[in-house]
């Protein structure tokens, strides 16, 4: 090989690394999906009790997952029940949240040390909200005030 073909084989290789040494990687569509579980989470809890409060409003919330199969029915098998709407509920808020999240923070950074804080802070809390002894006082000073039973 003579020089000139070296020098011509070097300049393309640093062409084609300088076009992938600028390729930057936002943490928006991180939090954006962590995001997004949270409030799918949040909805799962929000729905299970609210399912308690009253048959009327286990029946409306069973009634968005009678798509999904067992959701209705007995026997062996038996029947889901409303959990089939909480968790039709919980994946519509899942998807859409995290489709809106992506589009507007897909170029966004943020602090993922801060934001990993959040995070776990919440889903913390929101496991709590699942424990009927600590939450149910809560559930029915809400229910009360909106004067369900």
């Amino acid at each position: 090989m003579n020089d000139n073909t070296i020098d011509k084989h070097i300049s393309t290789i640093d062409i084609k690394s300088d076009v992938y040494e600028h390729e930057e990687i936002y943490s928006g569509p991180v939090v954006a999906a962590t995001l997004a579980s949270l409030l799918a989470f949040f909805t799962l809890m929000v729905t299970h009790h609210i399912s308690r409060l009253s048959p009327s409003l286990d029946r409306l919330i069973h009634s968005y997952g009678y798509w999904i199969p067992g959701s209705v029915g007995s026997g062996s098998d038996g029947s889901i029940g409303s959990y089939s709407g909480k968790e039709t509920l919980a994946l519509a808020v899942w998807m859409t949240s995290w489709a809106v999240f992506h589009f507007l923070w897909k170029k966004q950074e943020f602090q993922l040390s801060f934001w990993l804080l959040i995070f776990w802070g919440c889903l913390a809390l929101l496991t709590l909200g699942f424990f009927h002894p600590i939450i149910d006082p809560v559930v029915l000073l809400i229910a009360g005030f909106f004067g369900l039973p």
